[in-house]
């Protein structure tokens, strides 16, 4: 049996740390709008400076924000929600918690929950292994182009985590994630084209000529 390399470790982006922002006339900007615009931003920032700085003093209010409106069912804060009970920012660290804000996301169609809820049944974090789900996730958020999870995906469909292999969807989700720049899924495709006959290969381009990322 041919050996897969292992998918992309397992990381997460620096943390939220957000408050609010007026406008001029005295309106608010709602905060969540904030967080998703300022990401990355924040955290080249907080990586460039040493000591890493400290929370601010309305860390806590951004908190209270993000679980009113987790709690009224907007995904993206149920996914940002989740990921602070995942990594302890700001709340004690439950991996159950996680999970669930996770899937409550997920099911309304936001891709990084999708990924993160996968990951959590590949790993068994906040409740049991479960690499059926995990797949099934998996392919939820590669189909809304989330490159780790093509990435994933293609790993699981070649090596048959969860179920037979299957070598044409695999070359499907290892090519547009090795496309895309993924280091190990371009190893992965690698090892996987060197097993396929000329008739997988080009069922596996047309799959990739074809293969347009869900709305």
């Amino acid at each position: 049996m041919r050996h897969y390399s292992r998918c992309p470790r397992d990381t997460l982006s620096a943390p939220i740390i957000y408050g609010p922002v007026q406008l001029n006339g005295g309106s608010l900007i709602p905060r969540f709008i904030v967080a998703v615009t300022l990401i990355l931003g924040l955290a080249a920032e907080a990586a460039a400076q040493s000591p890493p700085p400290s929370p601010p003093s309305y860390y806590a209010e951004a908190m209270g924000w993000y679980q009113r409106e987790a709690e009224s069912g907007n995904p993206r804060a149920q996914f940002l929600y989740g990921y602070m009970f995942e990594t302890g920012e700001g709340v004690a660290e439950d991996a159950g918690l996680a999970r669930s804000w996770y899937a409550k996301a997920a099911a309304q169609g936001e891709r990084r929950a999708q990924y993160r809820l996968a990951r959590f049944y590949q790993q068994g974090r906040g409740g049991a292994v479960d690499p059926t789900a995990a797949q099934r996730w998996f392919l939820a958020a590669a189909q809304a182009g989330h490159g780790g999870a093509q990435s994933m995906l293609g790993y699981f469909y070649a090596s048959g985590v969860a179920a037979e292999p299957d070598p044409v969807r695999a070359y499907l989700w290892l090519r547009l994630a090795a496309r895309a720049g993924d280091a190990l899924a371009a190893d992965n495709l690698d090892r996987l084209t060197a097993t396929l006959t000329e008739e997988q290969k080009a069922a596996g381009e047309a799959l990739v000529r074809d293969w347009k990322p869900a709305s």
